[in-house]
């Protein structure tokens, strides 16, 4: 009977125990339902810290469990550094105009008359839009002689032209005589502005040019003029005319008119450059000089004479 209620007792007892050991572990063991890897590390390190098996004797330590997401850092965005793309920048280089070339010397020759020069005209013509504007041209050195005039013993010429058939250039020198002296008298041009040579001129365009000479190129007889500098003459329209339209420019310059016939070269050259000294300065110095000599000459004689006077006297 007793044993029976032993018995009794112990299975109550037991299941009290199992009962309140069900309803502890119901209470602090049961793990809240959260997703996240911090809630369940911390009831992973909280359920096996504090629960203990009946039946172990032997406590280990406790299991940890995380679980790691891997977690991919941020991407950060390369920017490309390009170098930037220098242009060189285009200088365009204006070209100055050339100037305009000089005159080349030709030589012409006629029975009377040899001429050597470089000749170059600088005038004024109309343009297409009906301004005056100045133009330059040189005397082609490869001008031919069209014509001379050599019987005449006052006034002689050359006749130089050049240029196509239709429209002929030409220039005209007068040359006069005059006390056995020679000089030119004139220069007259003719010439019809081409469109090669002056393309904004007025079509149809011719210009007279004419030099009055004052004396150049002025040589004694049988002797040819020489001047190689730069010499320019005054060009008009007409002989009479004032208005100046123009020059004309002439250099490395030898001519000699009337020339014997079978003359072969030039004679003797007069330069323009020569000191030309006038025929009264050395007659002017001869005659200062004899005055001299007979001043010195006659107090001379009479120092001498005065000298033997008092010799005598001393006796």
């Amino acid at each position: 009977m007793f044993t029976n209620k032993l018995l009794t007792c112990s299975a109550l007892l037991i299941i009290l125990l199992l009962l309140s050991n069900a309803v502890f572990s119901q209470k602090f063991i049961s793990l809240p339902n959260v997703g996240s890897d911090a809630s369940l590390e911390q009831a992973n390190l909280f359920t096996s810290s504090s629960l203990t098996t009946p039946t172990s004797s032997t406590t280990g330590k406790p299991i940890i469990t995380r679980s790691t997401s891997s977690i991919t850092p941020p991407t950060t965005k390369t920017t490309s550094t390009e170098s930037p793309t220098t242009t060189t920048p285009v200088i365009s280089t204006t070209i100055s105009p050339q100037p305009y070339p000089q005159p080349s010397v030709g030589t012409w020759n006629t029975s009377c008359i040899m001429l050597q020069m470089a000749a170059q005209l600088n005038f004024t013509y109309e343009a297409k839009g009906g301004n005056f504007t100045n133009g330059l041209y040189n005397i082609p050195n490869n001008a031919s002689v069209e014509d001379s005039e050599c019987k005449s013993q006052t006034t002689q010429f050359i006749h130089l032209i050049w240029g196509p058939e239709t429209s002929k250039q030409s220039i005209l020198m007068y040359f006069d005589k005059s006390n056995d002296t020679t000089v030119l008298s004139s220069i007259q041009i003719h010439l019809t502005l081409l469109s090669e040579d002056f393309p904004d001129a007025m079509e149809n365009q011719t210009v007279q040019l004419i030099h009055k000479s004052d004396g150049e190129f002025k040589t004694p007889e049988k002797m040819s003029y020489h001047c190689t500098r730069v010499q320019k003459m005054n060009m008009t329209e007409t002989l009479d005319a004032k208005q100046l339209i123009g020059w004309i420019s002439v250099s490395h310059v030898q001519v000699e008119a009337f020339r014997m016939a079978n003359g072969t070269g030039f004679s003797v050259a007069h330069d323009c450059d020569s000191s030309e000294t006038s025929d009264v300065v050395p007659i002017a110095v001869g005659i200062a000089l004899a005055a001299l000599i007979l001043v010195v000459l006659i107090s001379y004689l009479c120092a001498r004479r005065r000298s033997t006077s008092r010799g005598y006297m001393s006796f």
